[in-house]
């Protein structure tokens, strides 16, 4: 100390960190801590008040002392208050849930995913068929079962009566036509009075099929004409405004019923005169089937001329020609020898005559009787 006194210092200087922030950056400060604790306060108050709906709680997040068993669900992220002074939160992005576990998955666990589904391509075979094709036992099975059935049918087919298995056969033999044998076979039907050869041609004591010999007999037209006999019949019917689609039922049932009814008849009065011919049951068929080409020709005249003479004239003019094609075919498959050597008088020849009669007779009759009903008189 010196003798003047002790030092005084004339002016004090505040410590750095004491310094006095400027008044606009301290009412900031207080500003933005007002707003926190009003952030807290309400954050307490949303935890404290329980919600009227369920709202499931994630797990605990993972830590080292308890690791991730499932890591199935995302870790919930804490809402930061803002520190911008406002209400509005920063977006934050979800993460997708992850899928490590191996063992059990939301999505697994009932259905997998369409990329890992295992699709089998269409040009491939089934796994099972695979392996039942690679099966030797399946092969003998399947080999054993075919071998049964054959022989379960050629036991079947020999039970029955040798005329019928004869019948089944040869049925082959009336659809074996071709469009030229059609074509001559129809003109030979509606136009029969040229002299012609009508003796039927054989081969090795076999007749020859239909489309080599134009006078064999054939199913092919019979079927046909009848089917095209009723489609006629119902545009007839419907020219007069009296179609119904149970008509074509109708008219198809009654083709088959007088059909039957006339080959049972023939059949019978060959059995009651005894009468033996190369006349089969089969040709027989085939020869009365013919009567509907007829009723396919009257009809039709009918329904382009609407007249009731040209449909008599044409009635008339199809049972003489369908008469005459009969005569000249079974008479000699009817009639014992037509040759000369023995008369017609003797023996059983009257009652084939009578026969040959009925069945020519006949045929004009089912003809006008399964198309008047069509004609408005």
């Amino acid at each position: 100390m010196s003798s003047r006194g002790p030092m005084r210092l004339s002016k004090t200087y505040p410590h750095p960190q004491q310094q006095q922030q400027p008044p606009a950056q301290q009412q900031q400060q207080q500003y933005q801590q007002q707003q926190q604790q009003q952030h807290q306060q309400q954050h307490q108050q949303q935890q404290h008040q329980p919600s009227q709906f369920y709202q499931p709680t994630a797990p605990y997040p993972p830590t080292e002392a308890s690791p991730n068993y499932g890591g199935d669900y995302p870790m919930p992220q804490p809402q930061i208050p803002s520190a911008y002074g406002t209400d509005y939160n920063a977006p934050q992005s979800q993460t997708a849930p992850s899928y490590n576990n191996a063992f059990f998955s939301p999505q697994t666990a009932f259905y997998a995913p369409s990329s890992q589904q295992q699709q089998i391509p269409s040009n491939q075979p089934m796994p099972g068929m695979e392996y039942l094709s690679n099966n030797p036992l399946f092969n003998v099975g399947l080999n054993v079962v075919e071998q049964g059935m054959k022989d379960f049918t050629g036991k079947t087919v020999n039970m029955l009566p040798t005329e019928m298995k004869k019948s089944i056969s040869s049925i082959k033999y009336y659809f074996a036509v071709d469009q030229a044998y059609v074509f001559k076979k129809l003109c030979l039907l509606l136009f029969p009075f040229r002299p012609r050869n009508w003796s039927l041609a054989y081969s090795a004591d076999e007749p020859v099929p239909p489309r080599v010999d134009t006078n064999a007999p054939d199913y092919y037209i019979p079927l046909m004409s009848a089917i095209t006999y009723v489609l006629v019949a119902g545009l007839v019917l419907g020219t007069q405004d009296k179609f119904t689609p149970e008509q074509l039922g109708m008219h198809a049932s009654s083709v088959l019923v007088w059909n039957i009814i006339e080959i049972c008849v023939l059949c019978f009065t060959f059995y009651i005169l005894n009468v033996q011919s190369k006349l089969r049951t089969l040709d027989l068929i085939a020869y009365c089937g013919y009567k509907y080409v007829g009723m396919i020709a009257a009809l039709s005249s009918y329904l382009i001329t609407h007249s009731l003479f040209v449909y008599r004239c044409s009635l008339l003019y199809v049972s003489l020609s369908l008469s005459y094609f009969l005569v000249k075919c079974l008479r000699l498959q009817i009639l014992p020898d037509t040759g000369g050597s023995q008369p017609y008088g003797s023996g059983g020849s009257k009652r084939r005559i009578y026969l040959l009669l009925l069945i020519v007779i006949l045929q004009p009759l089912f003809i006008w009787y399964l198309t008047r009903h069509l004609i408005v008189v």
